[in-house]
């Protein structure tokens, strides 16, 4: 597989990652553990199409963003080495796409930060 789209597949499975409301899972296991095991699973599935349904249902979860169906779409044309690779090497993928997907809430929570601090509001300028 290429690295641009290994890069495609692991910023695909931050995306959905983030999506997840983790917070509503009741279970034992740790979420990175329930997250490798469930791309691994889903990988087994006919079409990449059908594989990013079947995480989003093992999840519970009813959309995706935009962007990760861009991203799908994508990828679509190498799904086999996709689904491959995901059913081969799911951990590393997995916890790369954890991390990617921790960097990408870092960034969120900073340029909300900076949104706040330069925000001023309009009663505020008037004297």
């Amino acid at each position: 597989m290429s690295p641009e789209n290994e890069k495609k597949v692991i910023e695909l499975l931050a995306i959905i990652y983030n999506t997840i409301d983790w917070a509503k899972m009741r279970t034992r296991h740790g979420s990175y553990d329930i997250f490798n095991h469930r791309v691994r699973a889903a990988s087994r599935r006919a079409t990449l199409y059908e594989a990013v349904s079947k995480l989003a249902n093992y999840f519970g979860l009813q959309s995706l963003p935009q962007e990760a169906i861009v991203i799908t779409q994508e990828l679509r044309p190498y799904e086999r080495e996709v689904l491959n690779k995901l059913y081969l090497e799911h951990i590393p993928m997995s916890m790369l796409a954890i991390m990617r997907a921790k960097e990408i809430r870092v960034l969120r929570e900073n340029a909300r930060q900076k949104e706040l601090v330069f925000h001023v509001p309009e009663e505020g300028l008037k004297s």
